[in-house]
């Protein structure tokens, strides 16, 4: 579990302020307003100086019985809200759907809270905390039914959280905010809930790629219906001495100018499956970059399951198999499973490729920008491995800089994100640089093989 930073516990903290800045900014101008009245004043007493004495009065008296009966309309359903919360009577129903509109990514978070009252003419907002540290924006709950009663005691909506990246959440806790019609006042109370659930990935849209399924370590179990499997992973290899000079594919030849043969189908009885390691080992001992963490998870995730899906929509029965020790959930079927176990999985730095991978037999390997170009090396010298390597270029996933984002990021002031930890378009530069040198040094190393490879980027 990470620790959190100074930060981020001075913003968990500062969640229970009951003063907002709008009330700061009201008080300074308020002060500013009566200097300047005050100048106003004529130096002789007059009658005009007692009128704008009077009206001065007559203003702070008003002023202060509008922030008199904010405050009061905020304490009394918090009062009310916090006692009932100590007794235990506060009843909470929480459920998630994922969001399946087109160009939407996250969750339909539906609530249901009571007795909870909302002040007068005020507002009520919540927030989540995933994660142990994490916050989620603030947010109101959209009605179900328009036009619901200003004094119902029961609470009920639904929020969309937009959840663009593709990993495992634990909520922990909520805050329920009281807020008056001025916005001046916000009290606020942490409300227990449990409840996890996983983003899911998507296809990358890569090309169609054809893989063989491998035998059953026991050639015990037939199948029922004989599947087609090649001599190699893909249909084509190239020429050998010892091949039929009749499978040569001659379109290919005068494209490319290489002699490529057509690996002939066997009807095996036993062909059954296939195994699919996926490798989140980072050689570059990367973890607190920010793209690294979001975008470039996000993209091998996604490549992972296109492979996963082409296999599966092909008719084989794919087994991924993850490197590192996962929680156990109670899914309903192998994809679920599948995809779960990409969600949940993160860079890491215990478990490298050679352990990930079995020492010998078929496979379908993916790796990344970040892996270990030594350890691939070992990999392919094995004698008895034969696997296909499935490229991930992280490079893909990093956004090009152009002159407008160069000028957005100079003169616009981002969004305050803790989980960037100091992310700069400097070290975007950096980052790619780092990665476009390893992928070099990977592909080396995969055509010093002559390795069955499928690049995605």
């Amino acid at each position: 579990m990470a620790q959190p930073t100074w930060r981020q516990r001075l913003s968990y903290y500062s969640l229970f302020v009951p003063v907002r800045h709008y009330l700061l900014l009201f008080a300074a101008a308020a002060l500013l307003a009566w200097w300047w009245l005050q100048r106003q004043q004529p130096p002789e007493p007059s009658l005009a100086g007692s009128l704008l004495s009077l009206l001065v009065q007559a203003g702070l008296a008003a002023i202060s019985i509008l922030l008199g009966l904010a405050l009061f309309t905020v304490l009394v359903p918090f009062a009310l809200f916090a006692w009932q919360l100590r007794s235990r009577q506060v009843q909470v129903q929480l459920d998630n759907a994922e969001l399946t509109e087109a160009n939407q990514a996250g969750r339909r978070i539906n609530m249901d809270i009571s007795p909870l009252y909302r002040p007068l003419l005020g507002f009520l907002r919540f927030r989540f905390i995933y994660d142990d540290v994490k916050l989620s924006p603030k947010f109101q709950l959209i009605k179900r039914q328009q036009g619901a009663a200003w004094f119902s005691g029961r609470q009920s909506g639904w929020y969309r959280w937009p959840l663009p990246a593709i990993r495992e959440y634990e909520v922990q806790q909520m805050l329920v905010y009281f807020e008056d019609y001025f916005q001046f006042f916000s009290f606020s109370l942490r409300l227990p809930v449990k409840q996890s659930f996983f983003t899911r990935p998507l296809p990358a849209g890569l090309p169609e790629q054809q893989v063989s399924p491998q035998r059953t370590e026991e050639e015990n179990v037939r199948i029922e219906e004989l599947k087609r499997i090649e001599g190699e992973y893909l249909n084509y290899k190239n020429f050998e001495d010892n091949d039929d000079v009749r499978r040569i594919v001659w379109k290919i030849y005068a494209r490319n100018k290489e002699l490529v043969v057509r690996v002939p189908e066997v009807l095996d009885p036993f062909a059954s499956h296939i195994y699919l390691y996926t490798s989140f080992y980072d050689s570059l001992h990367m973890p607190d970059n920010y793209l690294v963490n979001t975008r470039g998870l996000d993209f091998f995730k996604n490549a992972c399951y296109s492979i996963y899906q082409q296999l599966t929509k092909a008719g084989r029965a794919v087994k991924m198999i993850a490197d590192q020790p996962l929680p156990h959930r109670h899914l309903n079927n192998a994809t679920e499973q599948a995809e779960y176990q990409l969600a949940a999985s993160n860079w890491q730095h215990t478990y490298d490729l050679l352990s990930a991978v079995p020492a010998k037999g078929s496979a379908v390997v993916c790796i990344h920008s970040l892996s270990s170009a030594e350890q691939l090396d070992q990999l392919l010298q094995r004698d008895q491995q034969r696997c296909t390597v499935v490229m991930v270029r992280l490079t893909q996933a990093l956004r090009r800089n152009w002159l407008g984002n160069w000028l957005k990021w100079i003169f616009i002031i981002p969004k305050n994100d803790f989980e960037k930890q100091g992310f700069s378009e400097l070290s975007r530069f950096q980052t790619g640089r780092a990665l476009r040198a390893n992928e070099q040094t990977l592909e080396e190393v995969l055509r010093r093989h002559e390795a069955t490879v499928v690049r995605v980027g």
